[in-house]
């Protein structure tokens, strides 16, 4: 709680009052990309991450009104200013990405169906998302009658458009960098991101978590995203606390060798996402961690990560 506690304090102290100075400032380009160069800079990375593991865990106690009111604070007041809508983030990261697991035709984030080294299918995989979202979301909910989720997604969308507006009759160019640009610039970030997380799916068993992810291990970035490179582990109880991830990781090696998981070390998950772009299959290959798993040359777990980034065709999968 105080890690998170001291992000919350540390944005509302500096990215609220740097909007109301861009709001009230003479409409500027230059001052809108130096706002968001700053905050995204400062931010963007862990106020992500910090949004993320809040959600599956709330940092404050429910009980009381002071706690749900600093749960409420990230999600619904600060999370519009990062491009993500006020309310939205719970619904479609806990309810449908984990609870669907990304499955073809469940999960708006499933990566299973596209062919995962081409930049093409990233694209229209990306853009789909970023357009279909406000329709999407609340649909699913109310498919699964989680009707006041369904309710709060278009209230959340509704009340994010409504601030947009307001700001822009005020200021119109600091409308576009406070809340136009951070929308297509996060969810291009969150979407590579988590195909990045998810680019390796196995299309012999995508409903398996040790081959629907990976684990990055010793890399920086796991310092500043609460351990975010665990993320099998994460998928596998997505209620363990972020400090607790790499204990949990090291206690389940079994089970990476015996469900032939992937692990890599030295890398993050954008390395990860970027090397295979690039067709760097042959490098990311020196980087894979043998723990148990079957016994293979490098052309072989080369060959077996080609294979896992074919697409998946069924909607079951």
């Amino acid at each position: 709680a105080t890690v998170y506690g001291y992000l919350l304090i540390n944005v509302t102290a500096t990215v609220v009052p740097l909007v109301m100075v861009l709001i009230l400032s003479t409409p500027s380009h230059a001052y809108g990309i130096a706002y968001l160069a700053t905050v995204y800079g400062l931010y963007l990375q862990r106020f992500m991450l910090a949004l993320h593991y809040g959600t599956h865990v709330a940092v404050f106690r429910n009980d009381l009104f002071v706690g749900r009111t600093l749960n409420a604070l990230a999600p619904m007041v600060l999370a519009p200013l990062f491009g993500i809508p006020s309310g939205v983030y719970a619904l479609h990261h806990a309810v449908m990405h984990h609870v669907e697991n990304n499955k073809v035709g469940k999960d708006l984030s499933s990566t299973a169906g596209f062919q995962r080294d081409s930049v093409l299918a990233f694209l229209a995989y990306w853009l789909r998302f970023t357009i279909g979202s406000c329709v999407e979301l609340p649909m699913y909910a109310w498919k699964q009658k989680r009707y006041s989720m369904a309710a709060q997604c278009a209230l959340g969308f509704a009340s994010t458009f409504a601030a947009y507006s307001f700001t822009a009759r005020i200021n119109s160019v600091a409308a576009l960098w406070i809340f136009v640009v951070p929308y297509f610039v996060s969810s291009l970030a969150l979407m590579f991101g988590n195909w990045s997380q998810h680019i390796f799916v196995d299309p012999d068993k995508p409903h398996c978590n040790y081959r629907l992810s990976y684990c990055a291990i010793n890399h920086s970035d796991n310092q500043y995203t609460f351990n975010d490179g665990y993320h099998t582990v994460h998928h596998v109880n997505s209620r363990v606390h972020w400090s607790e991830l790499p204990s949990k990781f090291l206690a389940s090696l079994d089970d990476y060798a015996e469900n032939d998981g992937l692990i890599f070390t030295g890398v993050g998950f954008f390395d990860v996402g970027i090397a295979v772009m690039r067709g760097k299959l042959d490098w990311l290959a020196d980087k894979y961690v043998h723990v148990g798993q079957p016994s293979r040359s490098k052309e072989e777990i080369i060959a077996l990560l080609r294979h896992r980034l074919r697409p998946v065709r069924t909607k079951s999968a």
